[in-house]
């Protein structure tokens, strides 16, 4: 099983006894979503993060109309994990009727999908769909996995004083003084998702789980008053359930959990006893999924369909890695899975780490791909084909490199990819100075099969009609979108397909133009103190034109914890590292002639190194 984590997991996070449980529970719900005939035979029918807070998650399983809300919970224990669950019935679901009256009001809303799509942001309203808690704890040292759900066998909510509704003919009792205003059978309506989750838990893992344990506890009756006091009161009927799976020789016997002490264990089994015959038939004691008839699991049914490539280029602080992450949610959104193989100049990978390790991410830290890729693009394609069955595979290359260096390495990549797009990103405000001093950029543009031209809001209308006039004097045929912050619909960018039609033209082009000859280099500063942060700020403000970009996770003495740092000219963004926290603190800088710009860092610099843009370190 130890394999299975390591394949699962980055190496960090194996050490992380407080995030372990965590980062697992993520790489479940993504591996499990990779292939779509798995992820059909695994129960799934859709999965997706939420805006405002992509660590919460919304799904769609078989054996339910309605959608799952799954939102990370505080956990007191290292290596364990708490998911609240919510479940959101459709509006034509019998089991709507279960929930509370003003839960009922809520489902028939016209905002009820909206606000469900993005349920973090509407506490109040979620908390009426609440019902249970998923668990999951992980050892890899022994290494152990389980999984359990909690639940009441009955959620049940007395109105004291009933509920009373205005309509146009008068007063209308919906429920009567003492009845229940909601009275919805929780572990059952959640069962479908927890059952999918450990299906794909065992595939995930490469086994069944060798332990089960279900455990049932006394649980009170909540009631409420016309004042919206609520209480509870002892109720002989209510309880409690959880059910737990474990995986791996350590999982001798799962606890019963918090709550559960006094309570009642209802069933144990371990392996090699005999299936208990309330569970036999479940879909976790069978992790080898095959693919079904209707599948697109590729391997599985001897298809030589290959994932398409999209190349994304576009001179430095385009916008390309927005425009990714867009796109990337946009195609989990659709159950399409997109690998990513990124490139970075200088030896520090930042947007990896701003990305996430959730999605295949290759960080390319040598060079940049039209200089030195030529032997790694086919070696981390065949890492990333081995392993996954993407439906994209996006080749982001550095904001300096010219996509016509690796047009003859695509076409000797064979059978493994179908050439897609290059798709360019423009920086709208800074495209015609960048435009008429790169011939990098330049390149990029007569390239292009999409353009996006980015940043519009920070642009007038006279200088975007300008823009569009000078890129379609460099390239008259790939169509011009305008966007903000990269978001644009892939599917408006490649049609139904995902897949445009390419010209002829980009083989007449001269393939050698690349930054060297732009004289662009990059600085790597390794900030080994801490400045302040009104420094910093009067140093970037000093900045000469000839800065093209910098990128970094930076500490200030005066702001707590780490910060990521993104500056092109004119603009600067700095934000809390959160997950990008990586324990190296770094800066690094691209342009021209920057001796005087690193000289005055005031970052405790301990020795920054030059090295020419796209050359190996």
């Amino acid at each position: 099983m130890y394999s299975k984590l390591q394949s699962l997991l980055p190496p960090s996070t194996l050490d992380d006894p407080a995030g372990v449980a965590e980062e697992l529970l993520s790489a479940v719900l993504v591996r499990s979503n990779f292939i779509p005939g798995v992820r059909h035979r695994l129960g799934w029918r859709g999965v997706a993060s939420c805006p405002s807070d992509p660590a919460c998650r919304t799904a769609r399983v078989a054996g339910r109309d309605g959608v799952f809300g799954l939102g990370p919970a505080p956990s007191a224990v290292a290596g364990r994990a708490l998911w609240q669950l919510f479940y959101f019935p459709h509006p034509d679901e019998d089991l709507a009727d279960a929930f509370s009256v003003q839960a009922g009001a809520l489902v028939q809303a016209e905002d009820y999908l909206q606000r469900v799509r993005d349920f973090p942001a509407h506490p109040e309203f979620t908390a009426l769909f609440s019902v249970g808690v998923v668990d999951l704890t992980c050892d890899p040292r022994t290494p152990s996995v389980s999984i359990a759900f909690t639940a009441p066998e009955r959620h049940v909510i007395r109105a004291l004083d009933g509920v009373t509704v205005q309509t146009l003919q008068g007063p209308a009792e919906l429920v009567r003084p003492g009845q229940a205003d909601q009275d919805l059978p929780s572990f059952q309506a959640a069962m479908p998702l927890f059952r999918t989750l450990a299906a794909s838990s065992a595939y995930c893992l490469g086994c069944a789980p060798d332990r089960l344990a279900h455990f049932r506890a006394s649980l009170p009756r909540y009631v409420y008053d016309a004042h919206g006091d609520f209480g509870t009161e002892r109720w002989k009927q209510g309880a409690e359930l959880r059910l737990a799976l474990g995986f791996g020789a350590a999982a001798e016997a799962l606890a019963p959990g918090i709550g559960f002490a006094q309570g009642k264990t209802v069933l144990t089994w371990k392996a090699p006893e005999t299936l208990p015959e309330e569970y036999e038939n479940e879909p976790w004691w069978t992790p080898n999924i095959q693919g079904a008839a209707h599948s697109l699991d590729k391997a599985a049914m001897g298809i030589a369909e290959p994932p398409r490539l999209i190349v994304l280029t576009g001179f430095l602080g385009a916008g390309k890695t927005s425009f990714l992450s867009r796109f990337i949610e946009q195609q989990a959104a659709r159950n399409a899975f997109t690998a990513v193989i990124q490139n970075e100049i200088g030896q520090k990978g930042l947007d990896g780490k701003l990305l996430g390790q959730r999605y295949a991410v290759t960080e390319m830290d040598e060079g940049c791909v039209c200089c030195s890729l030529a032997g790694n693009l086919r070696l981390a394609l065949g890492d990333i084909l081995k392993t996954f069955q993407p439906d994209f595979v996006v080749l982001e290359t550095t904001g300096l490199a010219n996509p016509a260096n690796i047009l003859d390495e695509i076409t000797d990549l064979g059978g493994q990819v179908a050439f897609g797009s290059v798709t360019t990103l423009v920086d709208a405000p800074r495209a015609l100075e960048t435009l008429d001093s790169f011939e990098v950029a330049r390149s990029q543009v007569r390239l292009a099969d999409a353009i996006l031209l980015n940043k519009t809001d920070l642009a007038d209308e006279g200088t975007l009609t300008k823009v569009q006039d000078r890129l379609r004097q460099l390239n008259p045929v790939a169509p011009i979108h305008r966007c903000e912050h990269g978001d644009l619909p892939s599917a408006l960018l490649y049609g139904v397909n995902q897949c445009p039609v390419r010209g002829v033209r980009l083989h007449s082009l001269d393939n050698h133009a690349t930054h060297a000859g732009d004289q662009i280099t990059s600085v790597l500063i390794d900030a080994g103190c801490p400045s302040s942060h009104q420094e910093f700020l009067a140093w970037i403000d000093a900045l000469p034109e000839s800065v093209l970009r910098a990128k970094g996770l930076l500490e200030f003495a005066d702001v707590p914890g780490t910060q990521v740092v993104q500056y092109v000219p004119g603009r600067l963004d700095i934000s809390p590292a959160g997950e990008a926290d990586s324990g190296d603190r770094f800066l690094v800088l691209i342009g021209r002639d920057m001796d005087e710009a690193v000289a005055t860092a005031p970052l405790g610099q301990t020795g920054p190194e030059k090295v020419p843009a796209g050359a190996r370190p």
